[in-house]
């Protein structure tokens, strides 16, 4: 006989929550909370205080997972507090069937793989697994097989805002802008957004009177939700999200600059831009063979400003463009000034540690909602079968296990209804749940969960590798699911505790913007993407042309291609490389011209952890100061280890294969990065610095 699965923690909160959920049920005019009180095991021998307390919390938790709550007024005016009761909503209980098509299906299993180890992954996860089974027919053919993704750096406040953008509810918190300088923000939520792998929280700035928007990497705190009203107004539903888009992505200055390139140099500029007769204007090239491009000049975080300083002199501006030749001339003269002399020795003794990664959650609520997702999926004829279960939830055999070991213990209250526990069994590779008629199907969809799923379609929707029909059947599946659980609305509620049930009045005019959205404007070809993915599906070698950012140089390479992961706003292939007879990281808005050879090559060992940048474990280990604006950056050169200062900058020690590699990337942050260690890199730097100043023209 197998042993019971061991207790685990939040398996008596969650026996709790369920019972009080299943008495509820049992009672479709409601319950006052003395008879609540006296009958669900776990609020016997209380205080009041903590009765109330652990109820409220309760209910919150049922609300979080989808269960409708609704608080019912006694009828007369002498009845006082013991008159009001609390009920079910059954009607709005249960998930509706939404009847998708099958490509509407097909793009909903993309999205759940694309989405990848995002925090919001679990909301996604759930959605699709109880909205229909993602049967491997949906999966086969598909196109995007090769296609992977790691979404930016967890950040677990991410489910919080996605709750309180569902919510439109108001937030305060720490934030230090792009100047470093420290303030508390008071903002009403209305849109999530990511773009160009950052995420950023738009709303309405109370104490500014105006909308806002906030890089959740600059949040130097939690985000506490205020309870009391407020009059800030509620998300527009004719914004301009577009725009709003075009402002965080850097994108809504089109102007195009012109720009001097030494002879093979500057393959960034090359890539993105064109050959561009020289004018008067232009002046004199700076050297024998120099040639002349023009290129957009992009956001001025990141873009041709912060590409040209990288380059250390080897590209110039054209004179016609004597304010960029200013910036650039700035960047690198602060950058040099921050190299000048040895490094501060206090920031040299300070302290750090590895980089604090996100523990997988397993709350009493995801406990409690995984336990009536089991129900709802196996409470049926014939039950349901144990690996479609595991498919449909994301869980492993023994997280099954243990769930299934707790719903044993899960029922009516055993004092007042003795026997009245689910009947749960497995029988040839069936699961099945009985003693639950009253959940006769999966709890409805979140809207926190529908906000995240909707947020996943739109990463499908973004994707040009898709032809036009597959993308439709994005947007077509996120209309379905807006209009089902988003626009649908709720049931009335009458407590403060209620408030988040509330839903806004379904929209009448046009179609509002989406309150959570992942938009992924990875700059590459389609053609080349698929070439790619074509490449990783029949195993064929590939020949292509390849930019090395390091070594500013274009190289030949046969590779055989493994798959494309997707980094934030970067697009890499995993390949091996028979050039360098070691497995590569190529980003892909560097390869061009990428041409099967005719050969296929036959499956590898793979190493067992991949690293988007390979080198990152070669070269030397360097400290490096992240000045606040920029420190954001550092999470993609793989810090082993860091600290945050008090100013909001951060220290980092990285692998740099070269001194080359250190004062390219300190050119390009314009003295936003500073080499702290080890001294003679740090001195190597700092004449690079000086000769790239050297070779701009006089003012």
């Amino acid at each position: 006989m197998t042993p019971p699965a061991p207790r685990r923690a939040g398996d008596e909160a969650a026996e709790r929550i369920i019972s009080l959920l299943w008495l509820l049920l049992s009672a479709p005019h409601g319950l006052e909370r003395d008879r609540i009180r006296r009958q669900v095991v776990g609020y016997e021998g209380l205080t009041d205080a903590a009765f109330e307390k652990l109820f409220q919390r309760d209910r919150r938790v049922l609300r979080a997972v989808g269960v409708p709550l609704e608080t019912l007024e006694p009828a007369g005016f002498d009845e006082g507090e013991a008159g009001v009761r609390h009920r079910v909503v059954r009607d709005a209980l249960l998930l509706r069937d939404l009847d998708l098509t099958v490509d509407e299906r097909r793009a909903l299993v993309r999205a759940r793989r694309l989405w990848g180890d995002s925090p919001l992954r679990a909301d996604v996860v759930r959605a699709v697994g109880l909205l229909f089974q993602p049967a491997t027919d949906l999966t086969g053919d598909d196109e995007l097989a090769g296609y992977h993704t790691l979404m930016p750096r967890a950040d677990p406040r991410l489910e919080a805002l996605t709750q309180a953008v569902a919510d439109e509810a108001v937030l305060r918190f720490p934030y230090r802008d792009a100047r470093g300088r420290a303030t508390r923000r008071t903002v009403r939520a209305w849109f999530l957004t990511l773009v160009r792998g950052r995420w950023y929280l738009t709303g309405w700035d109370l104490d500014r009177a105006a909308e806002r928007s906030f890089r959740l990497t600059r949040m130097e705190g939690e985000p506490r939700r205020l309870e009391r009203a407020t009059d800030a107004p509620g998300r527009p539903e004719d914004h301009d999200h577009a725009d709003l888009v075009a402002r965080l992505a850097g994108q809504a200055d089109a102007e195009r600059v012109r720009v001097w390139l030494a002879p093979g140099r500057g393959q960034g500029v090359r890539a993105v831009g064109e050959p561009a007769e020289p004018r008067v204007e232009d002046g004199a090239a700076p050297g024998p063979d120099w040639e002349l491009w023009e290129a957009p000049a992009g956001p001025r975080e990141d873009g041709l400003a912060a590409e040209i300083g990288g380059l250390l002199g080897r590209a110039v501006p054209s004179a016609a463009h004597p304010d960029l030749t200013d910036r650039v001339r700035a960047g690198l003269a602060a950058a040099a000034e921050a190299h000048a002399g040895p490094a501060d020795p206090a920031l040299l003794e300070v302290p750090l540690a590895a980089p604090v990664r996100r523990r997988a959650r397993d709350s009493s609520e995801d406990l409690v909602g995984r336990l009536l997702d089991i129900v709802g999926l196996a409470n049926r004829a014939g039950g349901v079968d144990r690996a479609e279960l595991r498919a449909r939830l994301g869980i492993t055999d023994e997280r099954l296990d243990a769930d299934l070991e707790t719903l044993r213990y899960c029922g009516m209250p055993e004092r007042d209804f003795p026997g009245f526990q689910f009947e749960v069994a497995e029988v040839a590779g069936r699961v099945h749940v009985e003693r639950a008629a009253d959940l006769a199907g999966p709890v409805r969809l979140t809207r926190p969960e529908a906000h995240s799923l909707v947020a996943a379609l739109q990463t499908v929707a973004d994707l040009p590798v898709l032809d036009e029909a597959d993308r439709e059947a994005a947007r077509s599946a996120q209309r379905r699911i807006r209009a089902a659980v988003l626009d649908a609305g709720a049931p009335d509620a009458d407590d403060a505790d209620d408030a988040a049930l509330r839903e806004a009045e379904a929209h009448t005019a046009g179609e509002p913007p989406v309150a959570v959205a992942a938009h992924w404007d990875v700059a590459v070809d389609p053609a080349t993407v698929r070439t790619l993915l074509a490449a990783v599906a029949e195993r064929a070698v590939v020949h292509l042309t390849y930019r090395s950012v390091h070594a500013d140089a274009l190289t030949e390479r046969d590779v055989e291609p493994l798959a494309l992961v997707q980094d934030g706003a970067r697009l890499y292939l995993q390949a091996w490389c028979r050039r360098a007879e070691d497995h590569r990281v190529f980003r892909v808005d560097r390869i061009s011209a990428p041409a099967p050879t005719g050969e296929t090559f036959a499956p590898r060992a793979r190493p067992a952890r991949w690293r988007v940048h390979p080198d990152d474990a070669a070269g030397v280990p360097v400290l490096l100061r992240w000045a606040h604006p920029v420190r954001d950056a550092a999470a993609g050169y793989r810090p082993d280890a860091q600290a945050d200062l008090p100013d909001g900058d951060r220290l980092t020690r990285v692998h740099l294969t070269d001194a080359g590699v250190a004062a390219a990337l300190v050119g390009r942050h314009g003295g936003a990065v500073e080499v702290l260690a080890p001294a003679d890199l740090r001195t190597s730097v700092a004449d690079a610095l000086g000769d790239a100043l050297a070779a701009l023209p006089a003012r």
